[in-house]
């Protein structure tokens, strides 16, 4: 069967790393499906998908990201690649497995609908952290080239220090006191920071956002519960609460940088809203 593939790679990911891996993909896909045309768009994307039977998306969460607030409408089925430092939102889809076997899931084709996530004008996959997580995401831009949890080490730790605890409340500002909260997160996925598990029983098929808030801790606890975290080990901690919504206005005491999805978004106020079954991806 004959298909067009439109295959976008990050433009501000040209590392020899990643030109072998497409290198790699274009020959596997030319031996196992020489019918298959497979069009690369590596430094501008294209403005619609007319002609195309699937996407193809290298890079990590930011480019995920990128992607579906791009193309908010695209009803194609997208296949994700990784290439970035996180490579949150492809580990949930596909855990850790081989580029071998993951190409042969992309092949088989086997499409699914996933859920989104939206957060005042952005879409997101992932998931978004109020608070510490904006100032983490700003401190990794200087240590972006280590990635993984290490990078996330290295840019969360003087924020766990430093940062200060912040009040919100639901739905509206009132005259009653706010909830004091250290951390505040909302995701449609499971981690972030690439590999901590903020949310280990999450589903992106459920129709729900999972959120996360966490009460004021002094600054030894932050550091002692950090690898808990990590480890997805904190679900039944008393400090911590987790609920699920559908739709969540939150209004904070000053205005704070969020990371959503590895992107900055600086707000005082917070409207989520659930996207169920929004994008159709390629999955195992």
């Amino acid at each position: 069967m004959t298909k067009s593939i439109a295959f976008l790679v990050n433009p501000h990911k040209k590392t020899r790393k990643i030109a072998e891996y497409i290198s790699w993909v274009l020959a596997e896909i030319a031996q196992a499906k020489p019918s298959w045309q497979v069009y690369v768009y590596a430094d501008v994307w294209p403005s619609d998908f007319e002609g195309m039977d699937e996407i193809w998306v290298m890079g990590g969460d930011g480019t995920y990201h990128y992607f579906v607030n791009q193309y908010p409408d695209c009803d194609l089925p997208i296949a994700l690649f990784k290439g970035g430092t996180g490579n949150d939102f492809y580990w949930k889809v596909f855990g850790d497995i081989s580029r071998e076997q993951h190409l042969s899931y992309i092949i088989a084709g086997k499409v699914e609908a996933l859920d989104a996530g939206k957060v005042n004008h952005m879409l997101f996959l992932n998931g978004v952290g109020i608070g510490i997580e904006g100032e983490v995401l700003r401190s990794m831009d200087a240590i972006r080239y280590i990635g993984g949890a290490i990078g996330y080490y290295l840019a969360a730790i003087p924020n766990i220090l430093r940062f200060k605890e912040y009040g919100i409340w639901f739905g509206r500002k009132t005259s009653e006191a706010a909830k004091s909260v250290f951390l505040c997160m909302v995701f449609n996925s499971a981690r972030a920071g690439g590999g901590f598990h903020f949310f280990p029983m999450a589903s992106i098929q459920d129709g729900q956002l999972d959120m996360l808030l966490c009460e004021p801790l002094p600054v030894l606890k932050r550091l002692f519960y950090m690898p808990k975290i990590q480890q997805g080990k904190h679900v039944n901690y008393s400090f911590l609460e987790f609920s699920q919504v559908t739709s969540k206005t939150i209004y904070c005491n000053r205005v704070l940088r969020a990371q959503v999805d590895g992107e900055v978004l600086e707000a005082e106020v917070f409207d989520f809203t659930v996207l169920p079954a929004k994008f159709k991806f390629i999955v195992p």
